[in-house]
């Protein structure tokens, strides 16, 4: 993963509000602005007063600023293109790094946009499972200056079914180009450019989840460069917590049964490796018998095994002694297994993310 971002909408919040809030996210480490254009007056007067010094502090924080457009926007403030050879020096005084793309042009339309003298980068919608980025790499587009970037869905039950966006996203990455999608915030203040908003999640499963837990989501996938926070303002809470957020491997909250030894926790707060010979049951990690098979792990909590448990093989399982692992289904326990804590709920669908050879960790906090 390559950058965190945040999205403004300069019409729905002070000026004040909106350079405090580019701080904070600055503060944090993200790097990446989206901003709308869509609501914006169809002139350049009106675009400058009201995304101007909010784009200048963004440079000046180092953000890298994209600009969602349509054709109203562009016919505004570059005039009637030729296959869109556009003049975009008004987005280049602005400080816009990329320009998303809310409409679609021709595949040669496209590519002559992207190939514009100012080497802006050009953001063209994931969410079609249509090969379109293909034909524009074909007429011509220089591959790094294409990116792509999922929809958020304002509406309750509209975003992206998971197999869906996997379909979409596979289209991008076969050519390597660098991808984008959307978190959603659970701060009371939410709101995005239109009237309604019950959040701007890219897929439908994450709009009610912890915000970490979005992001985790997208580490474990593996196919999304950056990750932006399509509605305003998410929490100072949030923006931190996110902060925090392991981006290289998928990490996973676990509620610790009572009675676990202080020598087990720090065991299972290391870094694990899933290890490369998987099966359908249970996660196994390479380092667990490392560390343990000389410790005496006496049987403790045999109950049966729940998906998304956290399990230790105890003295009774021989040479697994020590073995870590993570269910993946519900399963009866031999009495050879300890059942020391278990996922919490709103993450255990994360456990199906955790490929072979992975690493992944465990956030144990008591």
């Amino acid at each position: 993963m390559k950058k965190l971002g945040i999205s403004l909408y300069p019409q729905k919040a002070s000026l004040e509000q909106n350079l405090t809030y580019l701080e904070n996210a600055a503060k944090y480490g993200f790097s990446r602005l989206f901003v709308a254009l869509l609501g914006a007056e169809l002139n350049r007067e009106g675009i400058r007063r009201d995304y101007g010094p909010i784009l200048k502090k963004a440079k000046e924080l180092g953000f890298e600023v994209s600009c969602d457009v349509n054709g109203d926007i562009i016919k505004a403030v570059c005039g009637e293109g030729f296959f869109g050879n556009f003049d975009l020096t008004f987005f280049n005084e602005l400080g816009v790094d990329i320009i998303r793309l809310d409409m679609g042009m021709s595949e040669m339309e496209e590519a002559f946009f992207i190939r514009n003298k100012y080497g802006i980068k050009v953001e063209l919608n994931m969410s079609m499972e249509i090969d379109h980025v293909a034909g524009v790499l074909a007429m011509g587009a220089p591959k790094e200056r294409v990116l792509g970037c999922h929809n958020y869905y304002p509406h309750n039950y509209t975003g992206l079914s998971l197999d869906y966006f996997n379909r979409c996203t596979a289209l991008w990455t076969k050519h390597n180009l660098r991808t984008a999608a959307f978190i959603s915030t659970q701060s009371d203040e939410q709101f995005g450019p239109w009237p309604v908003c019950d959040g701007l999640p890219t897929l439908e499963m994450h709009r009610n989840l912890p915000i970490t837990t979005q992001l985790k989501h997208y580490v474990g996938l593996g196919t999304i460069d950056d990750v932006l926070i399509g509605d305003a303002f998410a929490s100072v809470e949030e923006l931190e917590a996110l902060s925090k957020v392991d981006k290289h491997v998928v990490s996973l909250d676990v509620e610790l049964v009572d009675g676990v030894e202080d020598k087990i926790k720090n065991l299972l707060r290391m870094p694990l490796s899933r290890r490369p010979d998987t099966n359908d049951y249970i996660i196994r990690s390479i380092e667990g018998r490392l560390f343990l098979r000389k410790e005496d792990i006496q049987p403790f909590n045999t109950v049966d095994i729940k998906r998304g448990d956290i399990l230790i093989e105890n003295n009774l399982y021989g040479q697994y002694k020590g073995e870590i692992q993570v269910a993946l289904q519900d399963m009866k326990n031999s009495g050879r297994t300890n059942v020391v804590g278990h996922v919490k709920e709103y993450e255990v669908f994360l456990i199906d993310t955790i490929r072979a050879g992975q690493q992944f960790t465990l956030n144990i906090n008591k």
